[in-house]
Formats: structure tokens, sequence, C-alpha cells
């Protein structure tokens, strides 16, 4: 088997779920709103068909949900629903943080300094919503790296629903140099290998982004 025989191809429902994502992650399609299958099915020049298979995708991603008879709507996550996201990362980072630091290699290493290269770029250009992807990218990368395969499924798992969450952040640090600064210091601890040090920042860090996203949360 060569590898064209393993590229994954995406239906068409995928790709709409695709889109229809990055619409809630930069707030173009907001927490509770109604999707009108009829309408994104114009909007994609789609079948009402595949507009339901993204519903699926979405819905068991926990983004959407479904009344009866009334439609498909975003889900509207709750203070609790928060709360127990940021206890599960303080849970499972920290320790997938420490797991890392005696596997990360200066392979490892170059790829996480070239994310952390991006961020700053990505800082100065003030794109918040691209630094939310290198924020997930870059806490992905560390935790696929902590040779605990549950662990980083059960991480995988809250991922969307994080990232959905971290789009309301902007307006909670002084500027997007603060955010990137926050994860230059993150790295610099995982490249002192000191197991301890990376706890304490992993958990300082965590604990920082939580209380910016519940002060969000008592707002609204």
């Amino acid at each position: 088997m060569n590898n064209k025989d393993i590229i994954v191809r995406k239906s068409l429902g995928e790709i709409i779920a695709g889109y229809l994502k990055k619409d809630i992650y930069n707030k173009k399609i907001k927490f509770g709103e109604r999707l009108i299958e009829a309408d994104l099915a114009e909007r994609f020049d789609v079948s009402r068909s595949t507009i339901r298979e993204a519903f699926k995708i979405l819905e068991q991603e926990e983004l959407v949900f479904s009344k009866s008879r009334k439609g498909t709507f975003v889900s509207d996550f709750t203070e609790q629903d928060l709360n127990e996201m940021i206890e599960l990362r303080l849970i499972i980072e920290p320790r997938a943080f420490v797991n890392a630091v005696s596997i990360l290699n200066e392979e490892n290493f170059r790829d996480l300094e070239q994310m952390i290269e991006k961020m700053k770029d990505t800082a100065e250009k003030s794109d918040w919503n691209a630094l939310f992807d290198l924020d997930m990218q870059f806490h992905q990368y560390v935790v696929s790296m902590s040779d605990n395969s549950r662990m980083i499924k059960i991480y995988e798992s809250i991922n969307v629903q994080m990232r959905v969450y971290l789009a309301h952040l902007d307006q909670y640090y002084s500027s997007p140099k603060s955010f990137y600064q926050e994860h230059k210091e993150l790295f610099d601890t995982l490249l002192k290998k000191d197991a301890s040090l990376v706890e304490k920042k992993t958990i300082e860090h965590i604990t920082n982004v939580g209380e910016k996203l519940l002060q969000n949360s008592s707002g609204d």
C-alpha cells in the first residue's frame, strides 16, 4: 500500500461542518442561534441531506443540539460546562506536560518553537482567531507526546469546545502580545526540562486562562 492508498478524503458534510465550526469560532454564529437547514443548503449550494450530515457531526462534538419540531441550535455552554472543562484540563495537562518533558527531543522542540514564532507574528497582526488556533495546536502537540493514549483521547474530546470558548478571550487580554508571551514563557519552561517547574507553569497558565473565561461567562 502506498501513500496514495491511505489518503483520507473528507465527505461534503464534513467540509460543511468545518466551515460552520469556523463561523462559531469566529463568533459569526452566536451561542444559542438556530441553524436554518434551508438557508445553509442555499448558502453552500448543497442538498439538505448534506447539511443534516454536517449537523450530526457538530452534534457529536456537542457544538449543536436538536429540538424536536423546533430545529437545530448552537449549544449555549453554561458556566458549569466551562468549570468542568477547566477542571479536566487541570487534571490532564500538568500530568501530560510533565510526562512529555522526558520524551520531547530536539526535533519536537523545533516544532514547538516554530509554533511560538508563528504566534509572535500572528500577535503582531492582532489576528486573535489564528492565535487561538495556534494555542490549541501547541497544547495538543505537547499532550500528544505524553505517551498516554487514554489521556490524549480524553483531551481531544474537549478540544473543540475549548476552542469555542477561547474565541471570547480576546477582550480579557491587554493585547495579543500578552497572550503570545504567556505561551513563550510556557515554552521556555519546557526547554528547561524541569518537571516541577513545568507542572507549576502549566497549572498557572491554565488557571489564568480559566479565570478569564469564567469572567467572560459570568458577565454574559
